[in-house]
């Protein structure tokens, strides 16, 4: 198998892996859903869902580590580019939103799994954190950083729970709670 065809397939079965996760989990609760039902829904070992996941939990990420190295590069174009920091914030979270676009059914899936165990919530609350840590440490990392931080993300979690229940474009539903800001 060529590097690329490698990639390809590692990639499809982590989203094997997580799709069957979240599905498990928002049908049947945290706690009620194996990993050996996760990984048997997705046509693997339970051997090889542990070289994806450390823990069940992990799948919630969602790619975070990829999707934080993004945001940092975004982050420090929009920095070099003199914005003031909530500008800097606000079209960082933007884009981020963009990624998750097509991300829809997924994020549902995660919000509904989330609802079933009090571990799920801690991890969606670690995401965040560390979202936020990403965020606040481009900016500098004072206090005024971290704040800004926290509240830009209090505005994509605010934006992401309508477009939720409501649809509409989420890059849009962001840039509507930024301005709701000002």
């Amino acid at each position: 198998m060529t590097d690329g065809r490698r990639e390809t397939h590692k990639r499809s079965t982590r989203e094997a892996l997580e799709e069957a996760a979240l599905r498990g989990f928002a049908g049947h609760g945290y706690d009620a859903t194996s990993v050996e039902s996760i990984a048997a829904e997705a046509g693997v070992s339970a051997r090889t869902f542990f070289r994806y996941f450390a823990t069940k939990d992990e799948v919630l990420d969602m790619g975070r580590e990829e999707r934080q190295a993004e945001l940092r590069s975004r982050m420090r174009e929009l920095v070099a580019a003199d914005l003031g920091d909530l500008d800097v914030v606000r079209e960082a979270l933007v884009e981020l939103a963009r990624g998750f676009e097509s991300d829809r059914e997924r994020v549902q899936l995660r919000q509904r799994a989330a609802a079933t165990s009090p571990v799920l919530r801690g991890r969606l609350y670690d995401t965040f954190a560390s979202w936020e840590h990403v965020v606040a440490r481009e900016l500098g990392g004072d206090a005024g950083a971290r704040t800004l931080a926290a509240v830009g993300f209090a505005v994509f979690r605010a934006s992401t729970a309508t477009w939720l229940t409501d649809g509409g474009s989420l890059p849009d539903l962001v840039r509507a709670g930024f301005d709701a800001l000002r």
